[in-house]
């Protein structure tokens, strides 16, 4: 069975035409126009945070920080 896709990412049917590799140059994420436009893109953000939170990343109320739960400050 296949895994659902949420309804979150809808947002980027809207996405204007944008290059991921520029012509004429070799890939790079720096440079690519689809990766800078999802940055700025809040229901992407938004739904990255909510997806990793508490499994991937958890808060420290202490500090009011998040981190990694696998960080370690020694690396």
């Amino acid at each position: 069975m296949a895994k659902k896709r949420s309804k979150k990412l809808t947002f980027a049917k809207n996405m204007p035409p944008l290059y991921h590799t520029l012509p004429g140059e070799e890939y790079s994420h720096n440079k690519s126009e689809v990766l800078k436009w999802l940055a700025r893109c809040s229901p992407l953000i938004q739904y990255i945070f909510e997806t990793i939170k508490n499994k991937e990343i958890v808060y420290n109320p202490e500090t009011g920080k998040w981190q990694g739960v696998d960080y370690d400050e020694e690396d």
